[in-house]
């Protein structure tokens, strides 16, 4: 098959990621982690959006330089934390990470923003470790994020 421009290929390449991502999990736990994060927005008093994919987001600064790539490494500092409000990591330096290895929500959200910009967002399992267990990370849990993008490389 001829792609016509990359462009299309992104989105098909990100289409399959989100459709295997949520392969395992039935509509009712989807509806049920839906409803953990609107509990936890409602607590925290956020105002965010929601993608089709069931990932919360909203764009705290809105970034002036490259825009970011699936393909690109980028260097930020961030903080990760349970919605119960444990910390699991937090970069307060910039470290450098390649977007196509990092959970399906940062992918989502940050591939077509820029550098410079500042994120909040709020993941389901199925787009973040999902029921892989992972350091301080239990199985099939939601994860909040904010991510201050440093540079695109």
């Amino acid at each position: 098959m001829i792609f016509k421009n990359k462009r299309n290929l992104g989105f098909i390449f990100l289409t399959f990621l989100f459709l295997t991502a949520c392969k395992g999990y039935s509509t009712k736990e989807k509806i049920a982690f839906d409803e953990k994060i609107q509990k936890y927005l409602r607590k925290e008093n956020l105002k965010m959006t929601k993608s089709s994919s069931g990932v919360y987001s909203r764009t705290e600064v809105q970034g002036t330089g490259k825009t970011i790539r699936y393909t690109d490494d980028i260097r930020v500092m961030y903080k990760g934390k349970l919605l119960n409000g444990v910390v699991f990591d937090e970069q307060n330096s910039p470290v450098q990470l390649k977007l196509k290895n990092l959970i399906p929500a940062w992918k989502e959200v940050l591939v077509g923003k820029k550098s410079g910009s500042v994120f909040m967002l709020v993941t389901p399992p199925q787009m973040g470790y999902g029921s892989n267990p992972n350091g301080e990370i239990p199985e099939n849990s939601c994860l909040f994020f904010e991510i201050k993008v440093m540079q695109t490389l």
